[in-house]
């Protein structure tokens, strides 16, 4: 019999792959797929999963690695950690309607940060008792069955299905992977009714095309004229800038956008939505941008906001081009942002296709004052590094401990290849600044407004780069949503540590700084205590480490951070998460600190 991996990548004819059941074809179309990781949370109705795979591992079939997981929202989180880092999708799998309902506002993340994740879970079955296997065969599946499943993440999914009878299932497989991982990514679900899994096999093998046979689309290239039109506009632009957020999920996009920006000396602006890093933070070009008011050519790259109406938009005299695999970005239901040109086209792409027309086009004079902007850029990016130098060594003088002092030395920290995850929130614009990252992949944020992403996506991401140290900065509001000890957990339990910095401010800003903004002369504000805005005193961070097998430690004092800091480090090194928590003031005192 020739080997799974022969048959999955043997042209576009269908792979015979060896099953007695539909659950062994599940599992071998997700591992033919690219799925090295199921993270799995345990169900009556999805024990097929572990004896699909644990059949695979002993007779030497395709599957997928079973990842066992205590929370569906930190499995979750975890899949999308794990594709982030790899390019690559991955699955979870969890409990019937209710066990879909856990992953909560993940499902809010997966969908608005496009991660390529495919979803599943057990239905509740339907077949009268003892009619078929897998029928009815408790009174609680009485209570599992939701008038359609599906609908639960239908909002939230590229495409939803539930096998039935009449499916191929390996052919259902790989057709939700090819949907996942085709631009614009995003995730997909796959309902599984137990009478359809554990149906048998005639002949013991069954024939399906893996997600590479069905096809991948491939990004779109430019229309040439266009990518002509806009290289002209930023080769006689005075103050032209490119304007960044998400191109960075694609780490291949970063090499090009650094080649089109050096050769036009045209600044790149990175908001602070921002899922990944889209440029070196160290380089000249990096952060020394106009607003957009002041630009006169604006180039967005995958960036749903690139500024705030009405106050920062463009003049009507600037010239403005979008780019995106999804120019129109029909995720999200309001936009109005005007351009000149709508190009749909990946951030790579398009980068190559502009820096290509460009080099046809400059001239003596173009590049004299193209040299001369360069050196202007320059000088302003060593002036802004030393300004933020200056300000985080001032505040590591202050007493309590300021959040700039943290977030620099949390940079200071990093290995060059280290990954940082930034949850940070009131203090990610900090966080993002002294990160010191400049290789693609290493430093990631959730991409959308949920909280919660943190913990299981730095698990995720350890488990498929254990070479690399992963660092979470995160403020300990989201810690809390992060679900930490099943996240926590889940890292010491199968080797994937990871640092933890939590900053601990004990409050929401949405609570605090944004309520007295909206109330500036409300009760709320006059009363003082923000009920509903602060957490005080919070739990101890360091022993919510410790109840999960890590390491936990507080700081307090400004001159004990940089040793806690390398002592968690060293723990996690040694194979154990950890938790350094640092005692910062409330955002209200902070207010009246600064």
């Amino acid at each position: 019999m020739a080997s799974e991996e022969g048959s999955a990548t043997a042209g576009r004819a269908w792979g015979e792959y060896p099953a007695e059941q539909w659950s062994d074809a599940i599992v071998a179309a997700m591992k033919a797929g690219g799925i090295d990781n199921l993270f799995f949370t345990s169900g009556s109705e999805i024990g097929f999963y572990q004896e699909a795979i644990a059949k695979a591992a002993a007779l030497g079939r395709l599957a997928p690695r079973l990842v066992t997981m205590m929370h569906e929202g930190v499995a979750l989180n975890a899949a999308m950690g794990n594709a982030m880092v790899t390019g690559k999708p991955s699955a979870t799998a969890a409990h019937v309607d209710v066990g879909l309902l856990n992953k909560g506002a993940a499902l809010h993340t997966a969908w608005k940060g496009s991660y390529p994740v495919l979803m599943t879970s057990g239905t509740g079955p339907r077949a009268y008792p003892g009619t078929m296997a897998g029928g009815r065969d408790h009174p609680i599946q009485w209570y599992q069955e939701p008038r359609d499943q599906g609908e639960i993440v239908r909002q939230y999914t590229k495409m939803d299905h539930r096998l039935e009878s009449q499916d191929n299932p390996g052919l259902m497989i790989s057709r939700l992977l090819q949907v996942a991982v085709s631009e614009p990514k995003g995730p997909v679900y796959l309902a599984l009714p137990r009478e359809a899994v554990l149906t048998p096999v005639p002949g013991g093998t069954i024939r399906f095309p893996t997600r590479d046979q069905l096809g991948v689309a491939r990004p779109a290239w430019p229309d040439p004229d266009d990518a002509k039109r806009i290289a002209g506009w930023l080769i006689k632009a005075d103050n032209p800038c490119i304007y960044t957020s998400n191109s960075g999920r694609n780490p291949a996009s970063v090499p090009e956008l650094v080649r089109l920006a050096e050769l036009l000396a045209v600044p790149v602006m990175q908001d602070r939505l921002a899922s990944a890093l889209t440029f070196p933070r160290s380089h000249d070009l990096f952060g020394t941008g106009p607003s957009p008011k002041d630009a006169d050519v604006l180039l967005v790259i995958e960036s749903p906001v690139p500024w705030m109406p009405p106050n920062d938009e463009p003049s009507p005299q600037a010239k403005v081009a979008f780019v995106d695999v999804d120019p129109v970005m029909s995720r999200f239901k309001t936009m109005a942002w005007q351009a000149d040109l709508w190009l749909p086209a990946d951030a790579a792409s398009a980068a190559r296709a502009i820096f290509e027309a460009a080099t046809s086009l400059l001239d003596k004079s173009d590049l004299t004052r193209i040299a001369a902007r360069r050196a202007r850029l320059a000088d302003a990016k060593r002036k802004q590094v030393a300004q933020a130098n200056d300000l985080a060594q001032r505040a590591g003088q202050r007493r309590p401990i300021h959040p700039l002092w943290v977030a620099y030395q949390i940079g200071q920290l990093l290995e060059p290849e280290a990954i940082l995850l930034d949850d940070a929130i009131s203090n990610s614009d900090a966080v993002m600044n002294y990160s010191a990252r400049n290789q693609p992949g290493t430093f990631f944020k959730v991409g959308s407004s949920s909280g919660g992403w943190g913990a299981g996506a730095a698990f995720g991401a350890k488990l498929a780069r254990p070479d690399q140290d992963v660092v979470l900065a995160t403020g300990d509001g989201y810690f809390m949503f992060d679900n930490p000890i099943a996240a926590l957990w889940s890292a010491a339990h199968h080797k994937a540590p990871f640092l933890t910095v939590v900053f601990v401010n004990r409050s929401y800003s949405t609570g605090t700084t944004v309520l007295r903004k909206t109330y500036p002369e409300g009760y709320a504000v006059k009363d003082g205590g923000y009920a509903g805005g602060q957490f005080d005193p919070p739990p101890d961070y360091a022993k919510v480490a410790e109840a999960a097998n890590g390491y936990g430690e507080n700081v307090r004092e400004s001159e004990d951070l940089v040793p806690a800091l390398k002592r968690g480090l060293a723990a996690v090194r040694n194979g154990s998460p950890a938790v350094i928590g640092v005692w910062l003031p409330t955002l209200i005192e902070e207010s009246k600190l600064a």
